[in-house]
């Protein structure tokens, strides 16, 4: 060939490489990996997450998702023989009031000062925590429903770290930014586990693979989905925030009714 036509070709076909490069570009996909100038909550960065730090700015999952949902949930899960930390919570935004399951389908209450407690005899494991109730003062046995009921208007405020923080299970873990997206529409960084720190407890199991979500604004642990390898066996814990009903929770009304005549049979004395 020509060595003319060859160098004409060779212009061509870089001029059209060029053409398509421009042309393509505004179509190829966007990365959201992180870089060392995106802004990060305090305590965290691309590389690291201190959850101690995190938890100083005095935002907790009992209070600020109420921005973004009218109700919300906590929902926790475990291998069936560890174990629960903390059980589901169902948060009301509006009222601000609290819904928690807690273990043998008992349900607690609290809003404001107010406290109640609700547990199905018929879910009650063993006669010892039977008799254990049974001796408790602030639980009444309403014979009709066959359930022991608490109530409590003067309990006291619901401590805000009480939910929502996993430092046991996550503080003893390095972690580095993946990428960031939403959570339900909450702006979050995903993060995944990359080993174990130098400062982790002795028995801290190796954390085979994990990813957490935080709240780029407010630092909150709005997901996690982590597998230990321990023992010969794997244990998987799985944690989300995310938008809920709130559950009816008519009973605190029979809790209330139940205390007030226990009270006033007992005045009666």
């Amino acid at each position: 060939m020509d060595r003319r036509y060859v160098i004409g070709l060779a212009v061509a076909l870089v001029a059209i490489g060029i053409g398509l490069a421009a042309f393509t570009a505004p179509w190829s996909p966007q990365t959201t990996s992180p870089g060392l100038d995106e802004t990060y909550p305090a305590g965290a960065g691309p590389d690291h997450i201190n959850f101690s730090a995190l938890e100083e700015d005095d935002m907790n999952v009992s209070h600020t998702p109420r921005e973004y949902w009218d109700s919300y949930a906590i929902i926790y899960t475990a291998p069936p023989d560890r174990p629960l930390i903390e059980g589901d919570y169902y948060i009301n935004s509006n009222t601000g009031e609290i819904l928690a399951d807690r273990w043998h389908n008992a349900t607690v209450y609290r809003n404001g000062t107010t406290y109640a407690a609700v547990q199905p005899v018929d879910d009650i494991p063993n006669e010892r925590q039977r008799e254990e109730l049974e001796s408790d003062d602030s639980y009444v046995y309403h014979d009709a429903t066959d359930t022991y009921y608490r109530y409590d208007p003067r309990y006291g405020q619901i401590a805000p770290t009480n939910i929502g923080r996993h430092p046991d299970l996550l503080d003893g873990y390095t972690w580095t930014a993946t990428n960031r997206t939403t959570h339900h529409g909450v702006s979050v960084i995903t993060y995944r586990v990359t080993g174990k720190r130098a400062t982790a407890a002795d028995d801290a199991p190796p954390l085979r693979n994990g990813t957490l979500s935080l709240g780029v604004e407010d630092g909150i642990v709005y997901a996690f989905d982590i597998t230990f390898g321990r023992d010969g066996r794997t244990d998987r814990y799985t944690y989300d925030v995310r938008p809920a009903s709130f559950p009816d929770h008519s009973w605190v009304d029979t809790a209330r009714a139940v205390a007030s005549e226990n009270a006033t049979e007992s005045s009666a004395r």
